[in-house]
């Protein structure tokens, strides 16, 4: 027997006897029935009982194949039992125990590769250092002697040091569910680390996450707590943490804008860009939404216009109806932060809100819109797509019309206390008009849109309370400190700002780590980035990642 299979339990060898002779014997075995007696009684139940390993299954594989009946036999009633090992001059071959490990194991093989990970013999020395200045390893090893030294010190180790065992100057740890032996570990925090970079940092180890990891370093190696070791050094790994993108879900609860009190004083601004080239030169639409009645007004553009001409549009198609308002959300694109953007409304006392830096939730409305604007027009434009701005009045008109699911009604009724007609509700409108006495006039008409201003008001807030109930759930809140390390997304970043003018696809999925400058408010934190980096300051805490502090493990230089 090879030294691990003497580290099998009796059952265990008793019937790795049986599957040897079988297979030895198979011309004379597979074709009739076979008995074998046996004075271990347990194997008279063998096929009852629950597999506890993969060794007893391939091993069951192999017996399914013959007509077997185990038969007890009393040692007692057997002359001979067990004489072949009861000779003293046949011991056990331990002198080829890494045949397990490499199957042409030699001298020359050994410099290279012990373990399917390939430690050198730099490792190997150091492994067998560390054992002589470890406490635990001296005493696993002291006991290991004398077991091996009288039997009367078995009883000492048979629970607690029974799995390991000492060969070649290493110490190796079987347990009873292990295939095969594995080197021993056991406080060297530095050989840990230096084993555990060989499996995840290599490039053939791929930085693997801990379950992979774990499985790739237990078939050959063991110290206690391994998987909390292997987890706490991948979190630790510098390159994970740039490259991995967040498992989890994006931290920080929703905070949704305030609701305003009238109509028309706060509003919603954001450009649907990119879009083919229509007759009329048109590549863009600049999408203005009301944020308390929901009413949108939709004008073509071009992507290129420029912040005056954007001052213009503004002017003509919503200061004209509505007045200025005096607050604006905007997704802080150029054409709203450049200086002259700013100083028109500077000019008329407006103060320019704008979301937090790529912060989707802070502008979702006008995001909402968007999207139904782009379903409206994929459904009427021409096979060519250059017609698409002259269908943006009657998309205006139908979307606006349209029951809103966030205030239960339509934009148009909330905003201007009723709904816009159209061919098909003309000759109702004239039939009806004479009973009804016309549209509500007068005091009427004052009371109905306060009342309607109101149930605006509660439906949004109710609406808002959903929407955060949905989005919050399974989330974390994220709080960083003044001078906190932490790495930024580049999710929604331009790769030309980050330094990394190259493919998206393969950048970093996290850059550098920044330090946290100040606190804007629960959600947004302005971190100090490099000079010249053309990128607002403040970002949402969900594209911000906390940097980890060192654990103690050694850092290797690759």
């Amino acid at each position: 027997m090879k030294s691990a299979e003497l580290k099998y339990p009796t059952e265990q060898q008793e019937l790795l006897a049986i599957v040897n002779s079988l297979t030895a014997f198979r011309m004379y075995c597979w074709d009739r029935p076979v008995t074998i007696e046996t004075d271990h009684k347990s194997l008279e139940g063998i096929f009852k009982q629950k597999m506890a390993n993969r060794r007893l299954a391939r091993w069951y594989d192999i017996l399914a194949e013959y007509q077997l009946v185990f038969a007890y036999l009393p040692g007692t009633k057997k002359g001979i039992a067990d004489v072949l090992s009861r000779r003293p001059d046949i011991k056990p071959d331990t002198k080829k125990f890494h045949d397990l490990l490499v199957p042409s194991f030699n001298e020359t093989s050994y410099q290279l590769r012990v373990v399917d990970i390939k430690p050198t013999i730099n490792l190997i020395k150091d492994l067998a250092a560390g054992y002589r200045k470890d406490k635990v390893t001296r005493e696993i090893q002291r006991v290991i002697k004398k077991r091996n030294e009288t039997a009367e010190t078995r009883g000492v180790s048979e629970k607690q040091y029974k799995p390991y065992f000492e060969e070649n100057k290493l110490l190796w740890y079987q347990g009873s569910m292990d295939e095969k032996p594995r080197i021993v570990v056991l406080i060297i925090l530095a050989l840990k680390h230096r084993i555990i970079v060989e499996v995840h940092d290599s490039n053939y180890g791929g930085h693997p996450g801990t379950d992979c990891t774990y499985l790739k370093l237990c078939a050959d190696w063991y110290w206690p707590r391994m998987v909390r070791t292997i987890k706490t050094y991948i979190a630790d790994c510098e390159d994970c943490r740039r490259n991995k993108p967040r498992l989890t879900k994006t931290p920080g609860f929703m905070e949704p804008l305030q609701i305003p009190d009238e109509r028309w004083r706060s509003i919603s601004m954001d450009f649907i860009t990119d879009l083919p080239k229509t007759k009329r030169r048109h590549n863009s639409i600049w999408v203005v939404v009301d944020r308390l009645t929901k009413r949108s007004h939709f004008i073509p553009t071009t992507k290129t216009v420029s912040a005056p001409d954007v001052a213009t549009l503004f002017i003509n198609n919503i200061w004209r109806l509505h007045g200025m308002p005096p607050d604006i959300v905007s997704d802080r694109d150029s054409k709203f932060i450049s200086s002259f953007w700013s100083q028109v409304f500077a000019n008329v006392g407006t103060k320019l809100k704008m979301t937090v830096a790529y912060r989707a939730q802070g502008d979702d409305q006008t995001e909402r819109t968007n999207r139904t604007l782009g379903e409206y027009l994929r459904c009427f434009v021409s096979p060519r797509q250059d017609d698409w701005d002259v269908h943006l009045a009657n998309a205006e008109l139908a979307i606006n019309s349209a029951v809103n699911s966030s205030i239960k009604m339509s934009p148009c009724e909330t905003d201007i206390g009723y709904v816009p007609s159209n061919p098909h509700t003309v000759l109702a409108e004239s039939r009806s008009r004479g009973l009804q006495g016309g549209r509500r006039q007068g005091v009427e008409f004052i009371e109905h849109q306060a009342a309607v201003l109101r149930q605006c008001q509660e439906a949004s807030e109710d609406a808002q309370a959903r929407m955060a109930d949905v989005y919050d759930r399974g989330r974390k809140e994220q709080e960083f400190q003044v001078g906190d390390r932490v790495y930024l997304s580049t999710n929604n970043l331009d790769t030309a700002h980050t330094g990394f003018p190259n493919s998206r696809k393969l950048g970093s999925k996290w850059i550098d780590p920044y330090s946290i400058l100040r606190k804007v408010h629960n959600h947004a934190y302005e971190i100090n980035l490099p000079p010249g980096v053309k990128l607002h300051p403040v970002f949402n805490t969900g594209s911000l990642k906390r940097t980890r502090l060192p654990t103690g493990y050694p850092v290797l230089k690759k």
